[in-house]
């Protein structure tokens, strides 16, 4: 007999008013969950359980990190031990509205695929063990992430065939019908073009990307600190990387095999989220503000990236701050609060 949940599981799989990313919206607001950095810098264990932050409207997608290695593949998650049933929780964060993401790659992703053939080959296996597949090895039971995300911070050989093979897995998956939404997001670093991520984002071999979230952090040439008391002196043609370049991602977007990918302004979410010699690049809310005001002139903006779940819960209001100047108004923060339960009401009344 079919369990409860993988019962649920499957039919959350179906529904089709899931996803907390909003294609068409400014608004949107992901945080990485996995990694645990606030307890690594203070020696305790900040993270909580996925689900547990599952229920704030403020956060539309979660990607989790990371993926970690290829060879073998395996999740490497900070508190995984403490964390067994995290495929539930993937479909109770799902159906609670939230987009969620597996993130490949991370500081310590250094290796890629030995060739064009298994990199084919390997994304087909990680999108048979995360995807919409059958097969035996499932590190998240039945649970169906709703895309990838690709935080390749080092120069890999072949990532530009697996990212194809894994776009054109959801390709097909997302024109077979049933009303699931696939996306592929990619993180690069704010250098314009981030040499770790050109073979897939320029050239022949660009893939097409659902968005960016772009590390503004870490850079100081081009990351929120270089952001100037004057920025419309930046126009839209400005192609001068020693400024904030939000610009020049703009440009990107509009120029991608996916004209319509969006860009997240991605920034740390407390001071202990970059290294001591990039603390510069940690932000106030009140510093963010009218840097987020700037990057909503460009159509390609979709939000803001945080990293990560333990530091902004370690950093009491921040997320409440940065959700305001997105989000906008109080009036635009309780619409897109209505918009989720909206979603979360849908998903009920299909079960």
């Amino acid at each position: 007999m079919i369990s409860r949940s993988i019962f649920l599981a499957s039919l959350l799989w179906a529904s089709k008013a899931l996803a907390g990313f909003d294609p068409g919206a400014t608004d949107n607001i992901a945080i990485y969950w996995g990694q645990n950095s606030a307890g690594a810098a203070g020696g305790g264990s900040s993270q909580k359980s996925l689900g547990e932050y599952c229920s704030n409207s403020e956060v539309d997608i979660i990607p989790i990190a990371f993926l970690s290695s290829f060879n073998p593949i395996q999740v490497d998650l900070t508190n995984m031990g403490n964390d067994n049933d995290i495929g539930q929780e993937i479909s109770k964060c799902q159906a609670a509205g939230k987009t969620i993401l597996l993130s490949i790659g991370g500081a310590t992703f250094n290796s890629g695929p030995s060739s064009p053939q298994q990199a084919q080959q390997l994304a087909d296996q990680v999108w048979s063990m995360f995807g919409p597949g059958d097969g035996d090895n499932r590190p998240f039971g039945q649970a169906v992430v709703d895309g990838f995300d690709l935080d390749i911070e080092a120069p890999l050989q072949n990532i530009g065939p697996f990212a194809a093979r894994l776009r054109e897995n959801m390709d097909k998956a997302n024109g077979a019908g049933g009303g699931r939404k696939f996306y592929l997001s990619a993180a690069p670093q704010c250098p314009y073009p981030d040499q770790n991520n050109q073979a897939i984002l320029q050239g022949d071999s660009a893939v097409a990307f659902d968005f960016l979230m772009v590390q503004f952090y870490n850079n100081p040439k081009c990351d929120v600190r270089a952001f100037g008391t004057s920025p419309s002196k930046r126009s839209s043609s400005d192609t001068d990387a020693g400024g904030f370049n939000m610009d020049q991602w703009d440009q990107w977007a509009h120029s991608s095999k996916n004209p319509k990918a969006k860009i997240f302004l991605g920034i740390p979410g407390g001071p202990t989220a970059v290294s001591s010699s990039q603390k510069a690049s940690y932000k106030t809310p009140d510093s963010l503000a009218p840097i987020i005001t700037y990057s909503k002139r460009y159509s390609s903006f979709g939000g803001v990236m945080i990293w990560d779940m333990s530091q902004v819960w370690a950093n009491e209001g921040f997320l409440d701050a940065v959700a305001s100047d997105v989000k906008g108004s109080p009036a635009a923060k309780a619409k897109a609060a209505a918009r989720q339960t909206r979603r979360t009401h849908q998903r009920e009344w299909k079960l």
